[in-house]
């Protein structure tokens, strides 16, 4: 069968296809911002939830997201002594970072970054601590709901710790 000019598989013209095409999406789009000029009506459903209140696409469109997200989890404390290194080097942490004594640095478990959004070399709070502590170490696959608090190289303070239950917060 030999090919017209001009044919297409519909058996519309080229340009008349590209035209209706062209049609069809600005029609779509008129549509949509029509719908959301216009708003949906106020439902029971919207008083609870402030993002459907509004008709920004902004915010009808954003991610639903927590800004502070709070865990239980049980704390126990390690040193640099711990870890196994002689009193002249410092250890690497998972992230490549050297664990000297002023470092504010916890390690957590697997479990608090593969289930809960915890990220290396996130800075997170404790409970009963001053200041923010950056993620920088792995601890066990075996442990779940872990952190371990680096205690420089102060033995005493990190046996005193212990281990204990607390709140670990984070953005």
């Amino acid at each position: 069968m030999k090919a017209e000019k001009g044919y297409t598989p519909n058996g519309l013209s080229p340009r008349f296809s590209s035209q209706a095409s062209r049609a069809l999406v600005l029609a779509i789009l008129l549509s949509g911002i029509a719908f959301l000029s216009g708003c949906a009506p106020k439902t029971p459903d919207t008083a609870e939830n402030p993002i459907l209140r509004t008709c920004s696409p902004e915010k009808l469109f954003a991610n639903k997201r927590e800004k502070n997200h709070h865990l239980q989890v049980t704390a126990t404390a390690y040193t640099a002594q711990s870890c196994g290194h002689r009193k002249n080097s410092h250890p690497k942490a998972a992230n490549g970072e050297c664990l000297t004594p002023d470092v504010s640095a916890i390690a957590v478990s697997p479990d608090l970054i593969a289930r809960h959004g915890i990220c290396m070399n996130q800075t997170v709070r404790l409970e009963g601590f001053e200041g923010e502590f950056k993620v920088m170490d792995l601890m066990s696959s075996r442990l779940q709901k872990t952190i371990d608090i680096y205690f420089g190289s102060d033995q005493t303070a990190a046996r005193q710790w212990g281990r204990r239950t607390l709140t670990l917060s984070w953005d």
